[in-house]
């Protein structure tokens, strides 16, 4: 037999129990909900004791207050990818579009169960105020890009309405879809339903060639 001579294989590290016990939490708040999730259940899932949950998260808010900083993370990080995009490059634009909701259904959890999450961890007020107003400034920027590149094409007297229909579709129509049509499970179609609730609002302001590229976004399904 050979001798695998000068060769090392590192070994893989194993993620980290705080780490463990936030990707557990976050598969189990997407599926139940926050309300319906004990921390008995997050430790079974960890396979570690309360006791040891409890040193690293000592109630439920603290949970979801650190799931919540980190779609914040990401969400930031989407925006810096947005402001790199190149001002003509509209299906750039549409894949951005896409990639919020790729991140939204990530975190569904926080879009569908928004009010009874403000009940459970009011200390999540706050963040979500600065998050939403720093995610707005965002999109306001990103329309001002579009127009500059004769992307997109909005009435003065329209732009701050439209900009506040796209935050509110984007960001509540999961509460939507809960309230209105009883949907408590979300699937990929639903988000993808999401997705074309906030395309219909853009569509009549958008160029030929950008509304093409918002449509061929939209042909593909959302897995």
């Amino acid at each position: 037999m050979a001798e695998n001579k000068g060769k090392r294989t590192e070994p893989t590290a194993r993620p980290s129990t705080r780490e463990r016990i936030l990707v557990s939490t976050l598969s189990l708040f997407n599926q139940k909900g926050p309300e319906a999730v004990t921390t008995a259940e997050i430790a079974e899932a960890v396979r570690i004791n309360q006791g040891n949950l409890y040193y690293h998260f000592r109630t439920k808010e603290s949970l979801v207050v650190a799931l919540f900083s980190r779609f914040e993370a990401d969400a930031l990080a989407l925006v810096a990818e947005a402001d790199a995009v190149p001002a003509p490059d509209s299906k750039a634009y549409a894949g951005f579009l896409r990639k919020w909701f790729s991140l939204v259904w990530t975190y569904r959890f926080l879009f569908r169960d928004l009010p009874g999450l403000l009940a459970t961890a009011p200390g999540l007020r706050g963040p979500i105020l600065a998050v939403s107003a720093g995610m707005r400034l965002s999109v306001d920027v990103i329309f001002q890009r579009m127009e500059t590149a004769g992307l997109i094409s909005v009435a003065a007297d329209d732009r701050k309405p439209l900009l506040a229909n796209v935050w509110i579709v984007s960001t509540y129509w999961a509460v939507y879809l809960g309230l209105q049509e009883g949907v408590r499970d979300l699937s990929p179609q639903h988000v993808h339903w999401g997705l074309s609730q906030v395309a219909s609002l853009l569509r009549p302001y958008l160029s030929p060639q950008a509304k093409a590229d918002l449509e061929e976004m939209l042909s593909e399904p959302f897995a």
